[in-house]
């Protein structure tokens, strides 16, 4: 990919228009100065003062941070959360970061699945993470909501694009993406195959059909063989993981390798796209929806007859890296990748 193809694809991405649908979380982290903790009166704990604190959407709402960064025009948002004040806090993140919201529900019967993630502060201003606390859904949600899910499913999916489904929970129809719900986006996938609907799942990604999937190479591996219980996964069998799925979904089909990059299997056929060599530290979390994030609208910019050619996807999949290889250098905190920081990192290849 060369800059002047790179600025045409970003620029389009401001007329694009995309669904994310699945298991919304808030990520909160709570700076404690522990400088200022006293030992409680009423107990025999000393206190952690919180000094400041910072919120932002989690899970599916990684992709939306990482679409609204990029100029994506239309972000819309499909998910459940509770009616209390997580609830509140998390819409009021989506909304800042410019996504409608109108499809959002929220139920008294469900919480908002939330990660509180301690920052402790010492002396000279060191500062370390604690224990996260997960505030998550412990049962499966009633038929009556998923009833509401499915019908916004209808009524947004033939206004935009493209449909990127974030199937967070890993405990089966406990999260957005329930059985059900997930035949409807197959069956939709189907009905609308003009649209491109991309699924990432932790757990269920062999489940999907008609679907673009993108498993890492261990849910891959799990998908098709869910006893494996290895440690590592070479390349040639991350190709042969590709090669089952592909045609288990009937669809095109990126595996991400880590530091080695992105396999692409369209077809039957299999492209390998490198890693890009970083210096110094590195954050692998949510590097996986940063690379979703540019594979979807790049995809959505095309016709559907341009996406019978692979090297449509393989282009996708290089911005997909560009952005992740920039994602992961943010250290402490769930980046994002400007316009500017993408063409400036295809510039220092």
């Amino acid at each position: 990919m060369n800059e002047p193809r790179l600025k045409t694809i970003l620029e389009g991405f401001r007329e694009r228009r995309i669904l994310v649908i699945g298991d919304f979380y808030l990520d909160a982290y709570w700076l404690i100065d522990k400088t200022r903790s006293t030992l409680s009166l009423e107990t025999p704990w000393h206190t952690n003062p919180v000094v400041n604190q910072r919120y932002s959407p989690g899970a599916a709402g990684t992709v939306t941070n990482n679409l609204k960064a990029l100029k994506v025009g239309e972000v819309y948002t499909l998910g459940v959360i509770g009616e209390d004040g997580f609830g509140a806090t998390l819409l009021d993140r989506l909304k800042a970061n410019g996504c409608i919201t109108d499809f959002m529900i929220q139920s008294p019967d469900r919480v908002t699945p939330t990660y509180l993630k301690p920052i402790h502060q010492g002396y000279e201003g060191i500062q370390t993470e604690g224990s996260r606390f997960d505030i998550e859904n412990l049962s499966s949600m009633h038929a009556d909501i998923e009833n509401q899910v499915i019908q916004a499913l209808h009524n947004c999916v033939p206004m935009v694009e493209g449909i990127i489904v974030g199937d967070q929970m890993p405990i089966d129809d406990w999260g957005v993406v329930t059985a059900r719900v997930r035949e409807e986006i197959c069956r939709l996938a189907l009905e609308f195959p003009d649209k491109v609907f991309y699924a990432d799942s932790r757990t269920r990604i062999g489940k999907y059909q008609n679907v673009i999937i993108k498993p890492n190479r261990f849910e891959a591996k799990r998908a098709l063989e869910p006893d494996w219980s290895g440690e590592d996964i070479d390349l040639e069998e991350a190709k042969r993981c590709a090669l089952r799925l592909s045609a288990q979904t009937h669809k095109t089909v990126y595996v991400t390798v880590g530091e080695r990059g992105i396999l692409i299997c369209h077809e039957g056929q299999i492209e390998h796209l490198p890693g890009i060599e970083l210096d110094g530290e590195t954050d692998p979390v949510g590097a996986g929806d940063s690379v979703s994030s540019g594979i979807v609208p790049t995809l959505c910019g095309v016709s559907p007859e341009e996406r019978r050619d692979a090297q449509i996807y393989v282009e996708a999949a290089h911005l997909g890296n560009l952005i992740a290889s920039i994602t992961v250098t943010k250290i402490g905190t769930t980046g994002t990748a400007s316009h500017k920081e993408v063409i400036e990192r295809l510039r220092s290849r």
